[in-house]
């Protein structure tokens, strides 16, 4: 009798750390899933806050005006304000998929530490524009700083 030798397959250890990956993958996002936790906003830290709303106009351009008091605080040309037209094109299209209308304006807000958010009172949705760059929160703070002077 001979004595068989036990082959190794080359491809077995590659195709179990293969396998372990997918496994850890699945795992992390499995995990991963969950809602969304909602920033909450202390009154006390907000520094500044402004009610928007936003029109789109028949040429193509986007308005926004001061809910409070109808002030036209910017217009955003067709094909321009990428930023500022994607996210209010966002949460518009989260309204309406949950039923809601445009009646209720948009809260924009600054913080005493100097972060900017776009709350969305009607879904609950709030945006950390900070964390989209200098020039695309700059878009949003104009808004805010709309007629003030700064010294």
């Amino acid at each position: 009798m001979t004595s068989a030798r036990l082959q190794t397959d080359p491809q077995r250890k590659p195709a179990i750390a293969c396998g372990a990956l997918i496994v850890a993958v699945l795992l992390l996002v499995a995990l991963g899933r969950h809602e969304k936790t909602p920033i909450v906003v202390d009154p006390a830290t907000v520094a500044q806050s402004k009610d928007l709303t936003f029109v789109d106009e028949p040429d193509g351009d986007v308005v926004a005006y001061d809910a409070g008091n109808g002030t036209e605080l910017g217009r955003i040309a067709a094909g321009g304000g990428g930023f500022l037209r994607v996210t209010m094109r966002s949460f518009a299209e989260e309204r309406k998929s949950r039923g809601f209308g445009s009646d209720v304006p948009f809260t924009l807000l600054r913080k005493s530490d100097g972060d900017l958010l776009l709350q969305d009172r009607v879904t609950g949705r709030t945006m950390l524009l900070n964390a989209f760059g200098p020039s695309n929160e700059r878009v949003f703070a104009q808004l805010l700083d709309h007629g003030r002077t700064t010294q």
